[in-house]
Parts: structure tokens; sequence; C-alpha cells
């Protein structure tokens, strides 16, 4: 089992395990987030403490919401309620102590211009 929490510790979330690698995306958002996306099934991630203190945040289609503590200002995870290719949970992985993706490789999406992998294999 995988912790993450804010800086404060006012929200935190579980993960059964690490994932194979992480993304770091480059679109208007998540390039100001500075964020590396660990993605999970919505089932697989469970909010343990924090749902009082989370912020909900959406814009354009209303596909993503972005989720960050009240309190200190951290975003800890997304989830994708509702779509077409089914619920998924994005937590940020830099919540997570760092020696639980030391080694995960780090894949980078573009998603400010073209919506693919720029890495891929």
């Amino acid at each position: 089992m995988i912790e993450a929490s804010c800086h404060c510790g006012a929200v935190r979330l579980t993960m059964p395990a690490p994932t194979q690698s992480l993304t770091s995306c480059n679109c208007s958002i998540c390039r100001r987030l500075g964020a590396l996306w660990a993605y999970y099934g919505a089932e697989d991630v469970t909010l343990i403490s924090g749902s009082d203190a989370l912020v909900s945040y959406s814009w354009q289609d209303r596909a993503i919401e972005f989720q960050h503590c009240g309190f200190c200002g951290c975003t800890t995870h997304y989830t994708t309620p509702g779509t077409a290719s089914g619920r998924r949970t994005a937590v940020n992985a830099r919540m997570v102590s760092p020696d639980h993706i030391a080694d995960l490789p780090v894949r980078h999406f573009d998603g400010a211009v073209s919506w693919q992998f720029v890495d891929d294999e």
C-alpha cells in the first residue's frame, strides 16, 4: 500500500502499488502544477482523510476534476467522472514519498499540441 498526502497532511490517499511509469504533461494546467501523474482505476484509490478539505477545479468540457487541499494548496489528484473511456484517478506522485517513485520512468505527454506521448517506444 502506498500513501500520498498533501503538505499539511489534511488530504491523504492510498493506492495498492506503484504504477509502471509516471507521466509529465505540458498542457496549460499540468505544466503550471508541476505534477507527475500516476494513473489508477477510480476504484483503486482510496481517500482516507480530507474529503472536507478538498477543493475541486475544472475547466472547458469538465472532463477532469483537479483536487487540491484547501489548506496548503497542494494538488493531490484528479478524477475523470463519467467519461466514455472509463473513470480513473490520477494521483500526483509528488505527494508520495520519493523512495516509492525514484526508479519509475517518466513518460512525457504533449498535452499542449499533439496530444501524444513524445517519447513513446
